[in-house]
């Protein structure tokens, strides 16, 4: 099972002077990347008692998420303005507190993104769970996006007891914004998929290989079906291929 942790937001996006409200954020777009794909997923996350919450909870709803969604009476359902750059209020989410110990049952692969560890108390809980994690003997996934509230070494102090991971995935952006150069991410993860437009490329210690991004698909669907194939046992490289893969319409698979 894939398990799935961090922020979860409310996207408004100004389409032609309309402004549209779609549930958002890179961790449930990778989460329903692989639910899409079969792969049996578990996101642990935190939403206020409001429209733009019940709203998150639907979605994850109708695709089969399995949701450990805490409610918190105190603060809103955080929210992003899209933009250049884009303005996040965070809320809710930054509260997460440490879930059940039944949500890492029958876990292979944790997974959260930079943005869960930015501030107490959420960032305090994301600790925990990844240490948790690791106590488990799960493999340990990072979306390392561009963190507007982080300096390299805050990031580096929080996640240090973690590294390398198993898994990453991030963009020149974010290597820019925390002054990483490429040859320094074989000390962060083992794998790691560095995604520029129109291409990834898979690093290890050993090894590095580009692949075409398959038209239409996202980094994060990409992302998100590479974590169900290594979730469910793959090899890393077979994973990723088959997360490129685009299947014939007629024999798409279906969920579980």
């Amino acid at each position: 099972m894939l398990l799935v942790f961090g922020e979860l937001y409310m996207e408004l996006i100004d389409s032609k002077g309309c402004l549209e409200v779609e549930p958002g954020g890179p961790l449930l777009r990778q989460a329903l990347a692989a639910r899409a794909v079969g792969a049996r997923t578990r996101f642990l996350g935190r939403v206020g008692r409001d429209g733009f919450g019940r709203g998150i909870r639907k979605i994850g709803q109708e695709r089969e998420l399995e949701w450990v969604l805490q409610e918190d009476g105190d603060h809103p359902t955080s929210l992003c303005f899209a933009g250049d750059p884009p303005v996040a209020y965070r809320a809710a989410d930054a509260f997460l507190e440490p879930p059940p110990e039944s949500f890492f049952e029958g876990g292979r692969v944790l997974h959260a993104g930079a943005w869960a560890f930015g501030m107490d108390p959420g960032r305090t809980t994301a600790a925990e769970v990844f240490r948790e994690g690791l106590h488990q003997g799960l493999a340990l996934s990072l979306d390392l996006r561009s963190a507007r509230w982080a300096l390299r070494a805050d990031l580096e102090e929080v996640l240090r007891p973690f590294l390398p991971l198993a898994y990453m995935k991030t963009d020149a952006e974010a290597l820019e914004a925390l002054a990483l150069r490429p040859g320094e991410l074989f000390q962060w993860a083992n794998t790691v998929l560095l995604f520029a437009p129109g291409k990834v490329r898979r690093m290890t210690l050993f090894d590095e290989q580009d692949s075409k991004l398959p038209r239409g698909r996202s980094s994060d669907e990409v992302y998100g079906r590479f974590l169900a194939g290594v979730s469910e046992g793959r090899d890393p490289d077979d994973a990723l291929a088959a997360a490129l893969k685009r299947p014939p319409h007629s024999t798409r698979k279906k969920d579980a």
